[in-house]
């Protein structure tokens, strides 16, 4: 396959491309879905396909394929598409693709228990045993969702500038989803954990735990009370903090957002733009996280990027096009969700480092505020730099102590207001949530590591239920 690959390149670039290469993927995936005490899904299945991109002058052909036998229709497709593109009477923006080193690799990953060593029974007794921990924590547990993901990836990466590289790697995910109900009112609970790793990292968290917490989540928030209206100090726990840092921040610098001008954080590279004592990066280098890779789509190694070092704006995530139309270094941010989507600026897991603040110390600091925990949902406008969030749960801090349980609380206001009104950061570092992050229209694997984070203000409201 190689030499076919290498031929199909070539011959491209012998009709003038300035740049071609190919994601060859073959996917193993089982899917487990139990619904109210129905199994909606129980599947195995097999997906494999190619996808190849050509630069021609300063435009992009994209061809993909579900027939592994098409390998050089798919680059004629290709170049065909940017023959045609640059033809085009629109003006083009030069395209430069940023050097990066030709890589050769065999890459596998194995798991200390390999998913597809384990049967189709024991997999649905795991998911049964959550939903039953589940659905018996109290009466009042009305729906519970089970969704089980196992899969093993082949993956073939090659390019125009001579890397060739061949990926193996197996990955799990689940997740539980409650909804409990008193009277008129409903709560929900979440509980997911997920890795690039093996079956072991199902079987070390124990589902049956995991059905236990998601449902005491939601029968907790039930006679929880509605918070108060107004800007108040604020301390995030690590989950909320992590997938704050990651959806308003982390997508805010992501270049191609930079590029188009869609972002609050275009020219302040090397401005301090939040607290000193803050640092932010992106680490897709680590194991057993749900954000783990060795090579992104463009074949480039993964390496941890700071975004903010000690509260000054020092990267953003790049692709190699992104990082040669600003200038910068490719920092192994092209992912894309399989063969058939075009390679985007993606984030893997964000990571906020730890700081010198205790929880404790932190909490007695407030006299009257809110801590909040987790999230179940919001929006970011990175061009406005606006976000609204809702936690999963929180409590009211009335003279440094936690006193009255809180639901539907909203936290919104400006990024950049938030990341200068940060006044500590804990030093109590956890893994926070797991799960997809989407952007137009593709979903990547992600997870957020981060402390408890202090903000000296923020507008507080109560969210729909």
């Amino acid at each position: 396959m190689e030499e076919e690959i290498k031929k199909a390149i070539d011959f491209v670039v012998s009709k003038n491309a300035r740049y071609a290469d190919i994601r060859m993927e073959k996917g193993y995936a089982t899917v487990i879905e139990l619904r109210d005490g129905i199994f909606r899904e129980m599947s195995y299945g097999i997906a494999q396909g190619l996808g190849v991109r050509v630069l021609y002058n300063n435009s992009w052909g994209f061809s993909s394929s579900n027939e592994l036998s098409n390998l050089k229709d798919t680059f004629e497709d290709a170049l065909k598409i940017g023959r045609a593109l640059s033809l085009s009477e629109a003006k083009t923006e030069a395209i430069k693709i940023a050097d990066a080193n030709t890589i050769s690799d065999l890459f596998t990953l194995k798991p200390k228990i390999n998913p597809a060593d384990v049967s189709i029974e024991e997999k649905k007794g795991i998911v049964k045993a959550a939903y039953k921990a589940a659905k018996e924590h109290s009466p009042l547990i009305k729906s519970v969702s089970i969704l089980y993901l196992d899969g093993y990836e082949e993956k073939i990466y090659a390019n125009s500038d001579g890397s060739y590289i061949v990926m193996n790697t197996p990955d799990v995910f689940m997740r539980v989803h409650t909804v409990a109900k008193k009277g008129d009112v409903l709560q929900e609970g979440r509980e997911s954990i997920g890795a690039v790793a093996g079956f072991e990292v199902i079987e070390d968290e124990n589902p049956e735990v995991m059905g236990q917490k998601a449902a005491d989540k939601a029968i907790r928030l039930l006679d929880a009370g509605l918070p108060p209206a107004g800007e108040f100090p604020v301390i995030m726990d690590p989950k909320l903090t992590g997938v704050f840092m990651h959806e308003a921040l982390g997508h805010a610098a992501e270049a191609d957002h930079v590029l188009y001008g869609e972002s609050i954080l275009r020219g302040k590279l090397d401005e301090e733009i939040a607290y000193a004592g803050l640092t932010v990066a992106d680490d897709p280098t680590i194991e057993n996280s749900h954000g783990y890779y060795k090579y992104d789509d463009e074949g480039m190694r993964s390496e941890r990027t700071e975004l903010i070092k000690d509260g000054v704006l020092v990267s953003y995530l790049h692709t190699r096009e992104t990082a040669g139309r600003l200038d910068a270094t490719p920092t192994s941010n092209a992912r894309a969700s399989d063969y058939s989507d075009i390679p985007l600026v993606r984030m893997s897991n964000t990571v906020i480092e730890e700081g010198d603040s205790n929880f404790k110390d932190m909490l007695e600091a407030i006299s009257y505020g809110i801590y909040a925990k987790g999230m179940r949902g919001g929006q970011v406008d990175t061009i406005r730099g606006e976000f609204q969030f809702s936690a999963e749960e929180a409590f009211l801090i009335e003279k440094g102590t936690l006193t009255k349980r809180l639901k539907n609380v909203s936290l919104s206001g400006r990024t950049l207001d938030v990341l200068k009104n940060i006044d500590a950061v804990g030093n109590d570092k956890s893994r926070g949530s797991i799960g997809f992050c989407g952007k137009d229209g593709q979903e990547v694997p992600v997870s957020e590591y981060a402390p408890h984070v202090r903000v000296k203000k923020i507008l507080v409201g109560g969210a729909s239920a």
